[in-house]
């Protein structure tokens, strides 16, 4: 059986004593020691002893959020190899800092050289393929995604699992991409990320979760990548969405839409939709639906008035749609709001 060094992260220093942190990153961070320059050489120059690069994406829903569990910086002696497990329910972020990991995921072999990363899936098998050859050290995270997420050869734009509206100020929904294996082009701050990560969780501060969190989400801001489709489709969805917003009360038609960003009806629904989560007209309703609501709440505004302040002249098909939006007609929240406030109604127009 080959031992494994685990080095830990440093508790905080105490008054009048050299910080511990300190003297731990310049034992184990890679910056603080004399490497060969071929340990961060171009993965493409290194001999060939496994499989190529892992080049897949893991797209993975950010509401809610990933969450870190654990980390540390591991080194490997010559002849040790990783452990051999299947049953671990996070996902494993390793980057190698120096020498070369031989990981493998159900049978796909990768080797990973100092200065890439791997990211191995939750529940599945992962194990070495090959014991390390020479010293070889890394930073390894645990974190947890209870969101959706999904593995695959192209980036994968991914719905919450949460209903978030979108009609006042929300949060985006975005999805984050991580590439299963990597170069890091910059290595240093990423290290540096990780090294106040393990310094902040085993802090003494009193609620230490958020500050923890917080640098773990800003490792994988380091890492993510954006996905072209997605970055495209959501810029697309957005700039629609604040034209039907500036012009709720207008004739808005898909015609129009496609006169205003030059592009087909078809295409712009589709991106609204994929981005969204409805179509531009369902979202247009909605929109126009709240204001109306806020109207008939707060005003004593004629229903027919009020219908066609929201870009709807016929107030019979406003009526309509606001019962099946709001499940009642306007009417009775035009009696709600004069009973809570003792209004009159407003003089109708002749």
């Amino acid at each position: 059986m080959h031992r494994r060094t685990t080095r830990k992260p440093p508790e905080p220093c105490r008054s009048g004593a050299q910080p511990r942190a300190q003297r731990w990153i310049r034992r184990n961070h890679p910056t603080m020691r004399h490497r060969p320059a071929a340990a961060s050489s171009p993965a493409a120059t290194r001999p060939f002893e496994g499989a190529p690069m892992n080049s897949e994406f893991i797209s993975i829903s950010c509401i809610p959020s990933p969450t870190f569990i654990e980390g540390d910086y591991a080194v490997f002696q010559p002849g040790d190899r990783h452990p051999d497990r299947s049953t671990l329910p996070y996902f494993i972020f390793i980057v190698v800092t120096h020498g070369r990991l031989f990981i493998a995921e159900d049978g796909n072999n990768m080797t990973v050289d100092a200065g890439e990363s791997v990211v191995l899936l939750p529940n599945h098998h992962h194990y070495s393929w090959k014991s390390t050859a020479e010293t070889t050290e890394y930073y390894w995270l645990h974190f947890a995604a209870t969101s959706a997420w999904d593995v695959g050869p192209q980036p994968t734009p991914m719905r919450s699992s949460i209903d978030v509206p979108i009609l006042h100020y929300h949060t985006p929904q975005p999805t984050m991409y991580l590439l299963r294996q990597r170069r890091i082009e910059e290595p240093q701050p990423l290290y540096s990320l990780f090294n106040r990560l393990f310094s902040a969780s085993t802090s003494a501060m009193r609620n230490n979760f958020w500050p923890t969190q917080q640098l773990f989400l800003d490792v994988l801001q380091t890492v993510q990548i954006m996905g072209e489709e997605e970055s495209t489709t959501f810029q697309l969805a957005e700039k629609v969405r604040r034209h039907l917003d500036d012009h709720f009360s207008e004739n808005v038609t898909s015609a129009t839409l496609s006169e205003a960003f030059h592009l087909h009806s078809s295409y712009i629904i589709r991106s609204f939709k994929a981005a969204m989560g409805m179509t531009p007209n369902e979202y247009l309703i909605a929109y126009r639906m709240e204001h109306a609501y806020k109207a008939l709440s707060n005003t004593d505004i004629p229903v027919q008035r009020v219908a066609e302040m929201i870009g709807y002249p016929n107030a019979s098909y406003f009526s309509t749609l606001f019962r099946k939006h709001y499940g009642m007609p306007p009417s009775t929240v035009r009696s709600l709001n004069l009973v809570h406030t003792g209004a009159q109604p407003h003089p109708v127009d002749v």
